[in-house]
């Protein structure tokens, strides 16, 4: 290779580092700045200027007990039983497909359960959601639920979360997205530990407080759980700087915009 071609290319992956390198710092930057005016972003913040290569939302714990982390470099393998080949065989055989096709890779928008439950499996089978291990350690939650204004006590197997546990008992409990994205179900852990590494609506500051979400979280140990008002945890992680910083229009971080303000008023 040419001696130029040799310098533009090591001149090209400098750059390239270089780039990096301010991308992270501006990622490592905003981070710093939310964590000043008292607002975690969380797993949000993961996504600034990095590939999330890491699905636990603390990058010091792994993927905690119940798992390793990362796959490494192998390809993922297919979990649908038919080839490409096979499946146009079964309903593709004049050349179209019958717009109410009930098979495997459209059960995920039809079943609870998708494919698991095509195969003729069970719901949420070993995902927290479903049933789990026949051999998992079952642990005593008392749940006092403000809400309803009654207090009961369940048995959960380690490997399964709370409110899906509870609600197979015939217990009704406050619940929004159930996938751990929003503060419905947040509870107070009185007594006990908790396992939750997916509780994408709370910061890590509240969940070492000792907050957490009942639509993804297991026990760890027997554990009393206490139902908090849902604004609750919205306002121990923003409220207090959107109210100094949002709402007053006359702060001084708030740069007033006349016309606009005009504008919004010939609306009414």
């Amino acid at each position: 290779m040419p001696v130029n071609a040799v310098q533009e290319e090591s001149a090209a992956s400098a750059d390239e580092k270089k780039a990096k390198k301010v991308k992270e710092g501006a990622a490592q930057a905003a981070g710093s700045l939310m964590d000043k005016a008292g607002v975690s972003l969380g797993p949000i913040g993961l996504t600034i200027g990095s590939d999330l290569k890491n699905t636990s939302l603390d990058e010091d714990d792994g993927a905690g007990p119940s798992g390793s982390g990362g796959r490494g470099g192998a390809a993922p393998t297919s979990y649908a039983s038919l080839t490409t080949e096979e499946w146009r065989a079964l309903y593709e055989k004049d050349g179209c497909v019958d717009l109410w096709v009930e098979e495997e890779f459209n059960s995920g928008s039809r079943l609870i359960g998708g494919s698991a439950v095509y195969r003729g499996g069970t719901a949420g089978y070993l995902s927290g959601e479903g049933p789990g291990r026949a051999d998992a350690v079952r642990h005593k939650v008392k749940i006092i639920n403000h809400y309803l204004e009654e207090e009961f006590e369940v048995e959960v197997p380690d490997d399964r979360y709370v409110l899906f546990a509870a609600e197979e008992e015939g217990y009704e409990l406050p619940y929004a997205c159930r996938l751990g994205c929003c503060t419905s179900c947040t509870v107070k852990v009185v007594e006990g530990e908790m396992y939750q590494p997916h509780s994408l609506g709370l910061s890590k500051d509240l969940r070492e407080k000792g907050y957490a979400l009942m639509c993804v979280s297991m026990p760890l140990t027997d554990v009393v759980l206490e139902t908090v008002p849902e604004d609750e945890a919205y306002e121990l992680q923003f409220g207090r700087v959107f109210a100094e910083q949002a709402v007053d229009p006359n702060a001084p971080n708030v740069e007033r915009d006349d016309f606009a303000i005009e504008l919004a008023l010939l609306d009414e």
